[in-house]
């Protein structure tokens, strides 16, 4: 989410850093009245499937930040986490951009959960997005960060001028694809969290890597993963990371589908997180 958490006086540096994974995307949002939030990620080269459509790992940028985004005002005076995320992705063909509209369904004691319709440039169904926070009383670390929640459309965290445009996104977050199956990524400000964990977006972008790397292995080169189901088991402070992605049940020659469970570990082999996807072709 866009916030600076820092003054001239605080000695910890700024977040997001400049080159963080949150910046590279053009992501927008306008905020509305009534608490609900819009946002638009641009669908670029660096970004697109083979059928034109946005990578999973884009969309989930898009989904996490309007989520968290939400999730301020929803859980106030509280502070909520992410528990779990859901994404299926329709077939739309190309677009410019994506557009989603996030609702909230339930603001339990403990519980907060959001849904986020998506769109292709605001005309076309392209999908749907479910998040599962977990509500805890607002960490010290943040009682005083500063988010502008003011209703409006704006630019979220984008690069400063002096950066030189973003490359493919997932090079950029230098994810090193090991073999079909296993992908790592080393943990550094750019991919972290206000905690110093791996950004849960940046979790479903080494999960949707792992995923598609096994898909192409058994589906061809123009597989792309369109749906997920994650959840977050447990703070990743500790690189390198790796996911382990596992065909479910025996791949079948000649089909356009694979199911796959992905588990992502840090350097201490602890399991961080869990998913399943679909890959298709």
């Amino acid at each position: 989410m866009p916030a600076d958490n820092t003054s001239s006086d605080d000695p910890r540096p700024a977040y997001p850093p400049p080159r963080h994974a949150m910046r590279l995307l053009s992501l927008e949002t306008e905020q509305f009245e009534d608490g609900n939030i819009r946002g638009w990620l641009p669908v670029n080269d660096t970004i697109s499937t083979p059928t034109g459509g946005p990578r999973l790992a884009a969309v989930a940028m898009l989904v996490d930040a309007l989520g968290g985004l939400r999730s301020i005002s929803a859980a106030a005076p509280d502070w909520a986490f992410t528990a779990d995320m859901s994404i299926h992705l329709l077939p739309t063909g190309p677009m410019e951009q994506l557009q989603a509209d996030l609702h909230v369904r339930r603001r339990g004691r403990r519980t907060l959960v959001i849904e986020a319709e998506l769109s292709a440039d605001g005309t076309r169904p392209a999908g749907l997005a479910i998040m599962t926070f977990a509500v805890v009383p607002r960490p010290e670390h943040l009682v005083n960060i500063t988010i502008d929640m003011t209703p409006g459309r704006r630019s979220m965290s984008t690069l400063a001028p002096d950066q030189p445009e973003p490359g493919p996104y997932f090079e950029e977050l230098a994810l090193v694809v090991e073999r079909p199956g296993l992908v790592a990524i080393e943990l550094r400000p750019e991919v972290e969290n206000t905690v110093g964990a791996l950004h849960g977006a940046v979790h479903t972008a080494i999960i949707d890597a792992a995923s598609l790397s096994l898909g192409q292995e058994f589906l061809g080169p123009d597989a792309e993963t369109v749906d997920m189901h994650l959840a977050f088991l447990d703070l990743a402070t500790r690189g390198p990371l790796r996911a382990v992605a596992t065909s479910v049940g025996q791949p079948i020659p000649g089909q356009d589908r694979l199911t796959v469970s992905v588990e992502v570990f840090d350097a201490e082999d602890r399991l961080c997180s869990y998913a399943t996807t679909e890959v298709v072709a």
